[in-house]
């Protein structure tokens, strides 16, 4: 048997190996969530770090942290597109369909806009990294959020935590946004120059709230792909175990 076969009762087939849906989910949020631990320190440990805070994506710096930061990002971006296309398979039958829908083509957007930020590093492709990171984290937020509302009867477990990282994504997600623009705003109009010409160092005292913020949006992030394990365990039919 050869190719991708994602409509397997076990799981996602590929060739003759079966990657079951609990294993997917799992590795959905755990591949990124080692890839930017692992950037972040080493980008602190060899002291490449511009300063304290920085963004996460100053981690994609030249070097091994680079590496860590592009590989992850790279297969977080295939394991959470299978992750969508494989919950509309899943739920088709049984959920809000338009909605579920909707949320699967979001997915899948932003998991290709993930692929490209992983070569899309800050320091040589600003304006293709910006607009990726920007896709990226509102689509995420919008396929969690749409996705969460197609479910017809959520797990309590995976709904409480969907909930609790929705609000702090969302709330992350606005005082990121306000800072970083009031900043690029005041330096816009002192330096008169373009935002994408204004140095990072000029936007520290901005950074210094915006960067934990991200931190916090990526963290949540995570919790809203987590949140789905419960619902698959019990609509795939596969134990934890497994």
């Amino acid at each position: 048997m050869t190719g991708l076969d994602i409509n397997r009762p076990e799981g996602i087939r590929f060739s003759s190996h079966v990657l079951r849906d609990i294993h997917l989910v799992k590795l959905a949020w755990m591949v990124p969530l080692c890839s930017i631990l692992g950037a972040v320190t080493i980008h602190l440990l060899l002291g490449n770090y511009r300063d304290i805070p920085f963004f996460i994506s100053e981690a994609d710096y030249p070097g091994i942290e680079r590496v860590i930061f592009t590989v992850g990002l790279f297969a977080s971006a295939g394991l959470q597109c299978l992750l969508a296309l494989r919950l509309y398979v899943l739920f088709k039958q049984k959920a809000r369909p338009k909605i579920l829908l909707i949320a699967t083509i979001i997915g899948v957007a932003s998991s290709i806009h993930l692929a490209v930020l992983s070569f899309a590093d800050m320091y040589d492709h600003l304006s293709i990294h910006v607009y990726t990171s920007l896709v990226v984290f509102h689509g995420g937020v919008m396929w969690a959020v749409l996705a969460h509302f197609s479910l017809p009867n959520p797990h309590p477990k995976g709904r409480k935590l969907r909930l609790v990282s929705l609000a702090t994504a969302l709330i992350s997600l606005i005082v990121m946004t306000i800072s970083i623009g009031r900043g690029i705003e005041q330096r816009r109009n002192e330096l008169s120059v373009q935002p994408d010409m204004i140095p990072l160092d000029e936007l520290q005292p901005w950074i210094d709230v915006a960067a934990p913020a991200e931190f916090i949006l990526f963290f949540s992030l995570l919790g809203c792909l987590a949140s789905f394990t419960w619902d698959i365990i019990g609509q795939a039919g596969q134990s934890d175990e497994e």
